[in-house]
């Protein structure tokens, strides 16, 4: 198994991972969110001026591929000047899970914050995403602080931040 990590460069990379956010969302978020919190919420971090607008002001989305084949998608952004780099989104589509591909992208994108010079690295994710907090928990992230966004159209993001320490000198 070859795992590929591409910066999404072009209209096209990141139409892949609108592609591959529109398969993934609707399975993982069914029994935690309402189906119009889902609808809402992909427009709000998927439509194409979103993206683009994330990109040209120092995000990153990195395509991931098994094999050639795309299976999932990471976006991250500096965060504080404190050191500290934000992990926005990390998913892999469901016949990639349970083979380690979701670790290597946790490794990929604390090597690629590392190499920015980030020191730490945190992300928000569901209360209620079991698999998820399993998965960042295996991976040496810790809980830093529970958060409820109000993120418009009266609806709530319900999170834990979560946070881990990354070695600079890897």
């Amino acid at each position: 198994m070859k795992i590929d990590f591409s910066e999404a460069a072009t209209e096209k990379d990141l139409q892949v991972i609108r592609d591959i956010a529109a398969d993934i969302w609707p399975k993982t978020f069914a029994e935690i969110l309402s189906a119009g919190q889902i609808t809402y919420m992909m427009q709000m971090m998927y439509a194409p001026e979103v993206m683009r607008n994330e990109v040209n002001n120092g995000g990153h989305f990195i395509i991931v591929s098994v094999d050639d084949t795309p299976a999932g998608y990471i976006s991250w952004s500096p965060y504080q000047p404190d050191g500290t780099a934000k992990l926005h989104k990390l998913y892999l589509l469901q016949k990639f899970h349970h083979l380690g591909i979701g670790s290597a992208m946790l490794a990929e994108v604390e090597k690629r914050a590392a190499d920015a010079g980030f020191t730490r690295l945190i992300l928000n994710v569901n209360k209620y995403n079991e698999t998820a907090k399993k998965a960042y928990f295996r991976n040496g992230f810790t809980i830093a602080e529970s958060v409820q966004i109000d993120i418009g159209n009266n609806f709530i993001m319900d999170d834990f931040v979560m946070a881990k320490d990354i070695d600079t000198h890897k």
